[in-house]
């Protein structure tokens, strides 16, 4: 039964790892599809590599600790198994938060463009796109939608 539980845990938060979110300028969601943008002319003023932190789920922290839990209850008997069951569920616990958190993450891009309309500058950070690369001087259209979001394309 342990083990039934353990496999079905490890299943759980390996399909719910792959929920982040790595929006490209070429990926729409279900809401902006078919809604009205606004689009600018602009260069792309600079480039860098950023880091995009995904909102992490509580389910690696949950799956972590109840299978450091089940792993702990393998060991000797009464208020030694009760603390070893404690220790390895709070191990348990934080190595899957972690990797909870890891698999939320993205790679990203923050491109600052100069728009041709009035010389400002506006930045916009979007994950990295291995199909669409970005270099200063690339002419490029910043598309706002009607919620704010903004993405750079070319």
């Amino acid at each position: 039964m342990k083990k039934f539980i353990a496999t079905v845990l490890i299943v759980t938060t390996a399909a719910m790892s792959g929920c982040a979110s790595n929006m490209t300028s070429r990926d729409y969601s279900q809401s902006t599809a078919m809604q009205k943008m606004k689009v600018e002319l602009g260069v792309v003023d600079s480039v860098r590599d950023v880091k995009i932190n995904g909102k992490p789920s509580p389910i690696g922290g949950m799956a972590g600790g109840a299978l450091g839990a089940i792993a702990g209850s393998n060991g000797g008997g009464g208020l030694g198994q009760l603390a070893v069951m404690v220790v390895a569920g709070a191990v348990g616990a934080a190595i899957g938060a972690a990797v909870d958190k890891k698999a939320h993450d993205a790679d990203g891009i923050e491109i600052t463009v100069k728009m041709t309309s009035d010389g400002s500058l506006q930045a916009v950070t979007q994950a990295k796109d291995a199909a669409e690369t970005f270099s200063p001087g690339d002419s490029v259209r910043l598309i706002t939608g009607h919620n704010g979001d903004s993405r750079v394309s070319h």
